[in-house]
């Protein structure tokens, strides 16, 4: 099992159909096959209380739910997380993935226009800093594409195409403040094993110095 001097959060971000979950899976399987001791969590987390409340309101009664009720619950669904999966695994030295993280919050809450960028990450000052951000970059047109070949119904304020637009920028916004952490764009626009093969480079370039010879 390869050691790490201290645990290691990465971060992975990007709009929808960036390919950001399916990369986070191929890229913890590969670590995992390098012996790395890696936990691997998403928010909102299944097993937290919140999730339900965000999957069956926010997803699909949104225009029921007041954007700060929707701002709450991921933002206890994230501190839940924290608790019960991060922080844990880092005190054991563990490499740790997430799926979306307070950027996401940030990103995400901010093109709705009811609050600040600023404001969200005020919310969101409990949470650990990330060590190293991922953010998987891709046109929103490609990443609209991308959905429709899910045969998902894009139909959800989330998924259209001038509302990505918003989120990307902001992406871009964010990744210039102070966030914490490293920031690395990749682009996700390239074929999906060569994406992983760069994912996977990106981040064991950067573990080189806390790894334990």
């Amino acid at each position: 099992m390869k050691s790490l001097s201290r645990g290691i959060l990465i971060a992975f971000e990007g709009i929808d159909g960036s390919g950001k979950t399916t990369q986070i899976h191929k890229v913890a399987e590969y670590l995992r096959g390098l012996n790395f001791s890696l936990t691997l969590t998403h928010e909102p987390n299944p097993n937290s209380p919140f999730c339900q409340l965000i999957q069956q309101k926010v997803k699909k009664q949104r225009e029921q739910v007041s954007p700060e009720q929707e701002l709450e619950w991921y933002t206890e669904d994230r501190r839940w997380d924290i608790e019960n999966n991060i922080l844990p695994a880092l005190k054991r030295n563990e490499l740790v993935l997430v799926d979306r993280y307070y950027l996401s919050s940030a990103a995400y809450q901010g093109a709705l226009e009811v609050f600040t960028m600023d404001y969200v990450l005020e919310r969101n000052a409990f949470a650990k800093r990330p060590d190293l951000w991922i953010i998987l970059d891709v046109p929103v047109k490609l990443g609209q594409a991308r959905l429709q070949m899910r045969n998902k119904r894009n139909d959800d304020q989330l998924e259209k195409a001038e509302y990505q637009k918003k989120v990307l920028v902001n992406y871009h916004k964010l990744s210039d403040m102070d966030i914490g952490g490293k920031v690395i764009w990749i682009d996700a626009s390239i074929e999906e094993t060569e994406l992983t093969q760069v994912i996977t480079k990106t981040i064991l370039e950067f573990l080189e110095e806390y790894i334990v010879q």
